[in-house]
């Protein structure tokens, strides 16, 4: 199956939040209203319940305050920090890259969280189960588009193979140069390439993005040692704990028997005094 994946263009996205409300629905979220902060963010940041968002940042100019703002959401990345170190297997990579939950597998341990450069994945405290954007992975393996590029009207948000979407954003930056010089492309070549390919009208960082996105060295250092580390150790303790049992019940039965053969003695003795 043929990578899929979407361009989110901020050269065209007018922050009308219209992604955020059709990921609520489709994905029968509750509503949460929160304070107001002072910011035209409408949340402090994504929730367990909110998987994508509006978010806005301000840069001081010298003519004033510049606000930039960008749909955030999980990347999908090809080489994904939550994948790798999940150590449950409730992380999946589809045949079209998406990073998909499983649910019964999924134990809240926030392994995730610790390992997404992109701060994504949010833990369920009460379910004990972490949650993030699925790509609405039930609507594109039944060949509709994700909720969030659907309902964009000026087509900011754009659903395609990862090819495609990669010439469609090139076309877009030359679209947008002359308007904004720095535009770039941002996902093309970020971690293997990621499932969300940004058209930016300005550097990573205005938009809150690490300008260099890797996965860091004790990650490999957790997934390949630590945690087989740990499972040997909690094996070996598992398998102790059961020797120890068998011991302690065979020497119980061996005290036993030893008790009753003493008493049986002690009975035969007795009938000959008798």
């Amino acid at each position: 199956m043929t990578r899929m994946a979407r361009l989110i263009d901020i050269t065209r996205c007018t922050a009308c939040r219209g992604c955020q409300v059709s990921c609520k629905r489709w994905n029968q979220l509750e509503g949460e209203i929160g304070p107001f902060t002072g910011s035209f963010q409408s949340h402090d940041d994504m929730s367990p319940g909110r998987w994508t968002m509006i978010n806005f940042y301000e840069e001081k100019k010298s003519h004033g305050l510049e606000w930039h703002f960008r749909k955030n959401c999980c990347m999908h990345c090809a080489e994904a920090g939550c994948l790798k170190a999940c150590p449950n297997n409730a992380l999946v990579r589809e045949e079209n890259g998406t990073i998909r939950r499983i649910e019964e597998n999924c134990i809240g341990c926030g392994h995730c969280v610790q390992f997404c450069p992109f701060n994504i994945p949010r833990i369920d405290e009460a379910a004990k189960k972490m949650k993030k954007c699925t790509f609405c992975y039930d609507r594109i393996t039944n060949d509709r588009e994700p909720a969030c590029a659907k309902t964009c009207v000026p087509q900011a948000i754009v659903y395609g193979t990862w090819d495609d979407m990669v010439r469609l954003a090139e076309q877009r930056l030359d679209q947008a140069k002359p308007r904004y010089p720095r535009a770039r492309i941002y996902g093309r070549d970020e971690l293997g390439g990621l499932g969300v390919i940004y058209v930016l009208p300005d550097s990573a960082a205005n938009y809150g993005l690490p300008e260099d996105p890797r996965l860091p060295f004790t990650l490999g250092l957790w997934k390949d040692v630590v945690h087989p580390f740990g499972n040997a150790v909690l094996g070996a303790s598992l398998a102790a704990t059961g020797l120890a049992f068998i011991i302690s019940r065979r020497n119980a039965m061996k005290l036993k028997e030893s008790a009753k053969l003493a008493e049986g003695g002690y009975n035969d003795e007795q009938q000959k005094n008798d």
